[in-house]
């Protein structure tokens, strides 16, 4: 069968399609980076931990807020140094991850 009737191969429109989607993706990523980064920064600072286990404090939190985790680091990275709260939802999964991580014997998060 030639290539061009196969039905599994997908046109050149929904081919260029999903490379400009990934293309957002990507973009995307970049741009929350930075603030993502920060925010393991201020973790790592407020709980005396490496980037790692920053970088899952907010992969947790993400899942269990049920939030993008680059809306939960811009979250932090807003309300921590304006010393306003973090929303309710974020709050509790932060300090339950925060408390989980703590009773698993991880010291460096005993703040």
């Amino acid at each position: 069968m030639p290539d061009d009737l196969d039905p599994s191969r997908p046109d050149e429109a929904s081919r260029e399609s999903e490379l400009r989607e990934r293309v957002e993706q990507l973009e995307t990523a970049l741009r929350s980076r930075p603030t993502i980064e920060q925010a393991k920064g201020m973790i790592m600072v407020v709980h005396r931990c490496d980037d790692e286990q920053a970088f899952r404090v907010l992969i947790a939190v993400s899942q269990s807020s049920n939030r993008k985790l680059r809306e939960v680091a811009a979250e932090i990275v807003t309300a921590l140094p304006a010393d306003e709260p973090l929303p309710a939802d974020i709050a509790a999964a932060f300090d339950n991850e925060v408390r989980r991580l703590r009773t698993a014997g991880h010291a460096a998060l005993d703040s």
